[in-house]
């Protein structure tokens, strides 16, 4: 009698660990197919950037042309990717296409060659728009690769992606951020630190003629930011 109480509560306890593998397994397996649904329509989204914008300048920075085709919703809302239309002016000009990933508006793109990442950069940030790349927190209308300082925000997740990596970076790597006339500037680091997220004075502080951007991100342990300072 004895033994089979002990038998049929291992065996409970047996079926209750597979279903709890089971359902970690595949919460796991959710979070991997959305992030890689993610990657990958940022790279579709970087093509058509370009595609977009190819009569944009050279990178007056390096000197070549970067044209590799290289803020948590439901990975529905992450396929929406479109276009926007060919308008033409009173003058008969032919005006730029907007390009948009999930209704946001696509301002250019950035890279980051010592931790492998490659994201759109959205024109403004939320959290919906944090939660297919990364976007300019600051300041409104941005206009990337001009004098002054453009803040990007990118979030955490500890998984290699988005700005996850930050924390590996030191002075002197290399971050390239590409605008809508398809210009490259390279960009090195020359400050890394951690504040808290009331601090917003990265955010406001004069860079004089200086062309600067912020990254920001959380902090592993999500107390504070991790903010790193880069210009060209």
């Amino acid at each position: 009698m004895f033994k089979s109480k002990y038998s049929n509560v291992l065996t409970i306890i047996l079926i209750a660990l597979i279903i709890l593998i089971l359902v970690i397994g595949i919460i796991l397996f959710a979070k991997w197919y959305k992030q890689e649904r993610t990657d990958k329509m940022n790279e579709k989204v970087i093509g058509e950037f370009m595609e977009n914008n190819k009569n944009g300048q050279n990178d007056e920075n390096e000197g070549n042309n970067t044209t590799d085709e290289n803020e948590i919703g439901e990975i529905s809302d992450i396929t929406n990717i479109n276009t926007g239309t060919d308008s033409t002016s009173n003058t008969g000009t032919t005006k730029k296409k907007k390009t948009y990933l999930n209704g946001f508006v696509v301002i250019g793109y950035i890279e980051i060659p010592k931790t492998g990442i490659k994201y759109a950069i959205l024109e403004t940030s939320s959290i919906k728009a944090l939660e297919v790349a990364v976007a300019v927190a600051y300041p409104s209308n941005p206009k990337l690769n001009t004098p002054g300082n453009i803040v990007i925000q990118g979030h955490n997740y500890r998984n290699g992606k988005f700005f996850s990596n930050n924390k590996n970076l030191s002075v002197g790597d290399k971050i390239k951020i590409t605008d809508t006339s398809n210009k490259t500037l390279t960009y090195t680091i020359y400050e890394i630190f951690q504040t808290t997220s009331e601090n917003a004075e990265y955010m406001t502080r004069d860079t004089g003629d200086n062309i600067e951007i912020s990254l920001s991100t959380c902090t592993d342990d999500s107390k504070g930011r991790l903010v790193i300072l880069a210009r060209v």
